[in-house]
């Protein structure tokens, strides 16, 4: 069985001595400088278990498949971003009402300052060494919405549907468009926003539906389903990226997506359910990195044997992953995790 660990930048800037300031996200050379410090580091602690490398040699990657970052879509769309040195960039919400988004508008890339900054690193990258890897979080539809008007979202939805359409259809439109570029550039394109797919289903377009968790599956259908179909005909290979504990509530709107190759299972989720509901899909399932700060040995290795044993589809199409582990998670911890996803039989 495939299985990864992703750390908080917390844990990075303990352990790895990294700064997470925007000089990470927007200098290619200082990022893969730490890239080679982050996958050493990898490898001094969990090296036995195939993670890292003992003398990793320089990628010339545009994002990183070592930490969940979103918000390049959102400031395009003009959210500000704060830059910490041990957070991920947080987006500033923009607190757009009803009646404004009518006026927002979608930028052209070509012109647009932000999207300026990405292709000129595009563009040092291919220079000097002739190929991107492209590891940036492809944020949600609805994510993005929610970075544009924060909770009004939510009630927007009941009194201003037509609006709120409009805004995702706008969207929608900027996400295909950043996706086409990089899709461009590399098929194996999502590591951004989950590692484990790069190991599983590489060719995947996955989608980051984290707020999704916080709609009926009855919204998501009126609202956000046609969207979610517009990138998988798009893309072809499609994915959703679910981390919300309860997957199982929006399952039958997740199971209508023609294209639909792989869905990540939030911790906690009903995953029996999920499987029923979504059966041919390929599933990583999330363990809690909160629950693996506290839970024993043998508490872990019951736990992943259950997330395996329930996602199985015929001994096959399930992964298991750990993401944002940060640095108040012990090493011994974290290996019993690790030993655990080892060791599973299915």
């Amino acid at each position: 069985m495939k299985y990864d660990i992703t750390f908080h930048p917390s844990w990075w800037h303990e352990y790895a001595g990294v700064d997470f300031t925007q000089e990470f996200f927007d200098e290619p050379e200082y990022r893969m400088d730490c890239d080679i410090k982050m996958r050493k580091a990898l490898y001094e602690h969990f090296g036995a278990y195939g993670i890292g490398e003992k003398e990793p040699k320089k990628r010339p990657l545009l994002g990183t498949d070592l930490l969940a970052a979103g918000y390049l879509h959102s400031e395009i769309m003009g959210c500000g971003i704060r830059y910490q040195a041990d957070n991920s960039p947080q987006v500033e919400c923009m607190n757009l009402d009803e009646d404004s988004i009518a006026d927002v508008v979608v930028p052209d890339l070509d012109q647009s300052e932000v999207w300026g900054r990405t292709q000129k690193q595009i563009t040092y990258l291919k220079e000097k060494y002739g190929h991107v890897e492209t590891y940036v979080n492809l944020m949600g539809i609805q994510n993005i919405a929610m970075d544009l008007m924060g909770q009004e979202l939510m009630l927007s939805y009941y009194t201003a549907p037509e609006e709120v359409d409009g805004l995702l259809e706008k969207i929608t439109k900027l996400s295909i468009d950043v996706g086409r570029r990089f899709k461009a550039l590399s098929k194996d394109l999502s590591g951004g926003v989950t590692a484990i797919v790069r190991q599983t289903r590489p060719e995947v377009y996955l989608t980051s539906n984290c707020s999704v968790e916080m709609i009926s599956n009855d919204l998501y259908e009126q609202f956000l389903l046609k969207y979610d179909q517009q990138m998988a005909d798009e893309f072809i290979h499609f994915g959703v990226h679910h981390c919300g504990k309860t997957m199982e509530h929006v399952v039958d709107g997740y199971g209508k997506l023609k294209g639909l190759d792989f869905a990540e299972v939030g911790a906690y989720s009903d995953l029996k359910t999920v499987r029923q509901k979504l059966p041919g899909i390929f599933l990583n399932a999330r363990y809690s990195p909160v629950r693996l700060m506290d839970a024993s040995e043998s508490e872990i290795m019951e736990e992943v044997e259950a997330l395996a044993r329930d996602g199985q589809e015929n001994g096959q199409l399930i992964s298991v992953s750990c993401v944002g582990i940060d640095k108040n998670v012990s090493d011994e911890q974290i290996k019993y995790f690790l030993n655990a996803c080892r060791l599973v039989q299915l």
